[in-house]
């Protein structure tokens, strides 16, 4: 069963719609902590998965944490539409209780102006509005399905009355997306024609933690709580050795989020991950930060073949294992590729709950040990949460 359909229908007065983006964000956020520890432990009990299982590490901030948000453009009868997704609402700017305050001036700001009749073709262009960045600055992304001189201009003036006006929003980009997919970002870029293109601001975004400001491309995938980051680095830290002893093996690296944060307690770092464009600022922040250390970030495919000759040699119980999957889960052969490495420890950070089951169950059947389970509520206002999963090999 799916994780969501866990919850209950309603809760007190307030429907529950499992397959809103903001499904439970209407309910206070203790009775939402405490329905998501009661559907963790269904989804356990229901599977008859027995493992350690912690309650729900809460969000230091449970509305408007969201860096990330996005709406989808529609344009009707001269008449334009920004939604959560495939919505029928009439209404022409949906808000948010969940993204960072300032995102909603963007969008009604955007909207006032491609709604003016010279700008119908560019409005009809837009697939998605997006706005990532941190909660003082962001970056503004129009995904178009197709682009010319006209949208081009249309789109710069646009952005740069913006950024003159709106004092958080900082820079902006197009994407072109002509397949027009149910993804704002992650799709298939286009073979011909511009793929991505700077239209004003700095060319990166930046995420600061602590005194060190890491800089990321705004088409690379980041943690879109920025609140709970902080405590999830501290609860990682736990697993590491004194005197820099660790050797951090970091699967899904994206920009090294994790493994550039906790790199002054590491002695050493090998990340991987798909995204050229990622493990490009992977490799300048490392360098930037850590010009001493050894921090090795890679592009590559993550699959058993993929890893086959490219991890380092295997470091025993001083070596520890962060794996930061996609949704989906890891590919075949990949949890048994790192079992057999037998690292001090295996922590595994699932981003949907719904790839937990399997993924244990594998870990069961090669006799390793789930230590426990500690939920994090990356997610507040939804039915998903991030579980951390802390394995050893017996």
């Amino acid at each position: 069963m799916r994780f969501a359909e866990f919850f209950p229908e309603r809760s007190g007065d307030i429907k529950i719609n499992i397959h809103s983006p903001e499904s439970l964000a209407l309910l206070p956020y203790e009775e939402e902590l405490e329905l998501k520890n009661k559907a963790l432990k269904a989804l356990l009990k229901e599977e008859k998965l027995k493992a350690p299982l912690e309650r729900i590490v809460p969000s230091p901030l449970p509305r408007n944490y969201r860096t990330t948000g996005k709406r989808r453009v529609t344009y009707t009868d001269g008449k334009l539409f920004f939604h959560w997704g495939k919505s029928h609402d009439k209404t022409p700017v949906r808000d948010s209780v969940l993204e960072a305050p300032g995102h909603q001036a963007v969008y009604d700001f955007c909207h006032k102006k491609l709604s003016h009749p010279r700008n119908r073709e560019t409005a009809a262009a837009l697939n998605y509005l997006i706005l990532r960045g941190s909660y003082t600055e962001f970056a503004l992304i129009f995904n178009v399905k197709r682009l010319n001189g006209n949208i081009v201009r249309t789109l710069r003036a646009v952005a740069d009355e913006g950024v003159a006006k709106i004092a958080s929003l900082k820079s902006a980009f197009i994407y072109v997306d002509e397949s027009s997919s149910d993804y704002y970002l992650e799709a298939e870029r286009p073979e011909k024609g511009v793929a991505f293109k700077k239209l004003c601001g700095p060319e990166f975004l930046a995420l600061k933690l602590g005194s060190k400001k890491i800089l990321y491309p705004a088409t690379v995938f980041s943690q879109i709580n920025e609140s709970i980051i902080p405590v999830f680095l501290q609860e990682l830290e736990k697993y590491l050795l004194p005197n820099n002893e660790i050797s951090l093996v970091d699967l899904y690296c994206g920009y090294g989020l994790w493994s550039l944060a906790l790199g002054e307690k590491l002695n050493s770092v090998w990340g991987a991950e798909l995204s050229g464009e990622a493990v490009k600022a992977a490799k300048s922040n490392a360098l930037f930060h850590y010009p001493e250390k050894l921090l090795h970030y890679e592009a590559l495919s993550i699959t058993a073949d993929g890893l086959k000759g490219k991890l380092p040699p295997p470091k025993g119980k001083k070596e520890c294992i962060l794996l930061d999957p996609p949704r989906k889960g890891c590919a075949p052969g990949v949890l048994e590729t790192i079992i057999s490495r037998r690292p001090g420890k295996i922590l595994h950070l699932f981003c949907g709950a719904d790839e937990i089951v399997p993924a244990l169950q594998l870990y069961q059947a090669h006799r390793c040990t789930i230590e426990k389970l500690t939920p994090f509520d990356f997610f507040p206002g939804s039915t998903n949460v991030e579980v951390l999963a802390v394995i050893s090999k017996k």
